[in-house]
C-alpha cells in the first residue's frame, strides 16, 4: 500500500514538472512574422496617421463668426457683416479687409435697437473698434473711443471686448507704465454708451 502510494505521488510530481516545462516553453516562443505581414502593418500604420491628421484638421477647422441676441443674428459671412432678424435679412456691411476677431451683439443703451460691436485687426496691425446699428434699415457705424491720456500709457496690444452689466469694456495689455499701479499686466476701460450714441468712461482698472 505504501508502494502505490509512493509511485502515485512520482507519477503526479513528474506530471506538474511537465506541464511547468510545457506552459514555460510555450510562453517564450517566436512568433514568426512575415514580410507581408510586416508591410501590411505599415500600410494601416500611415492609414490611422492620415485619419488623425484629416480629423485635427476639421476640429481645428472654425465656423463663421455670429452673435446672437433676443431674435437678432449678426455673422460674418464672405468679409461682410450680415445681420438679420427672424432669419430675415436687415442689413449687411462690408469689413474692406478688416480681420475680424470678435463680434457681440446688445441692446446697452436700452433703445430697443441691438448693436453689433466689431473689433478687427487692419492690414497695418491697429486695432480697429466700432459698432453697428440698424436704423430705419440703414446701418449706422459708430467709431469706439480712442484710448487718450493715461490709458494709452504702456499701452501693447493683445485688446478684446466683453459686456460688465450694462457698459462696454475694452481690455488690452500694457507694459512699462511708470504711473500705473502694476508696471506692467492689463488694463481694462469700461464704457457707458447712450441713446444718443455718446461714451463715457467710467472707470479704469489696471490687473496684474
Amino acid at each position: 500500500m505504501r508502494l502505490i502510494k509512493s509511485l502515485l505521488f512520482i507519477v503526479l510530481l513528474a506530471t506538474l514538472v511537465f506541464l511547468l516545462y510545457f506552459v514555460t516553453n510555450s510562453e517564450e516562443e517566436a512568433v514568426q512574422v512575415s514580410l507581408q505581414d510586416q508591410l501590411t502593418l505599415a500600410e494601416h500604420s500611415d492609414s490611422l496617421l492620415r485619419k488623425e491628421l484629416l480629423d485635427t484638421l476639421q476640429i481645428s477647422r472654425t465656423s463663421p463668426m455670429s452673435a446672437l441676441f433676443e431674435d437678432f443674428e449678426a455673422r460674418l459671412e464672405n468679409g461682410n457683416i450680415v445681420i438679420s432678424k427672424s432669419n430675415r435679412l436687415v442689413g449687411q456691411y462690408s469689413l474692406n479687409q478688416l480681420t475680424l476677431r470678435q463680434v457681440l451683439l446688445a441692446d446697452l443703451n436700452g433703445d430697443d435697437v441691438p448693436e453689433c460691436w466689431l473689433l478687427g485687426i487692419k492690414s497695418s496691425k491697429q486695432v480697429e473698434i466700432f459698432a453697428l446699428e440698424i436704423k430705419s434699415g440703414h446701418i449706422k457705424r459708430i467709431n469706439f473711443p480712442t484710448l487718450k491720456g493715461s490709458q494709452a500709457f504702456g499701452y501693447v496690444g493683445a485688446d478684446s471686448l466683453y459686456f460688465d452689466k450694462s457698459t462696454i469694456a475694452r481690455q488690452f495689455k500694457f507694459t512699462n507704465d511708470p504711473y500705473a499701479d502694476v508696471e506692467s499686466g492689463r488694463r481694462v476701460c469700461f464704457y457707458q454708451f447712450g441713446k444718443d450714441h455718446s461714451f463715457v468712461l467710467k472707470k479704469t482698472i489696471d490687473l496684474e
